[in-house]
């Protein structure tokens, strides 16, 4: 990627932004929905051994989980999985500002 009077190498970081935009997406909601299901599971093994009695997929448990649920994306753990679309970003930056450091 030389620089040159046609605007070659906007077009080519631009491409690469997109591009590491869209799989920072991609591996985001993978993330997410995997912290997620775990957080439910969790739940799930909490409530089972806490009424054994009402073992299995009833009202009051899919309540239960509801109702933990509902604070789960302001913890930490969630928030973590922000750093998705930071880290990668930051790293390509400071690889491309040290590779052209003259």
């Amino acid at each position: 990627m030389v620089a040159n009077d046609d605007g070659g190498f906007a077009v080519a970081v631009i491409r690469l932004w997109l591009f590491v935009l869209a799989a920072q997406v991609v591996f985001y909601v993978l993330l997410r929905m995997h912290i997620r299901s775990g957080q439910v599971e969790r739940l799930e093994n909490r409530w089972d051994a806490r009424h054994p009695d009402q073992a299995g997929n009833t009202a009051a448990r899919r309540a239960f989980i509801a109702k933990a649920m509902v604070g789960f994306n302001r913890t930490l753990r969630a928030r973590l999985a922000g750093l998705v679309f930071v880290l990668p970003t930051l790293a390509v930056v400071v690889i491309v500002i040290l590779v052209n450091w003259q």
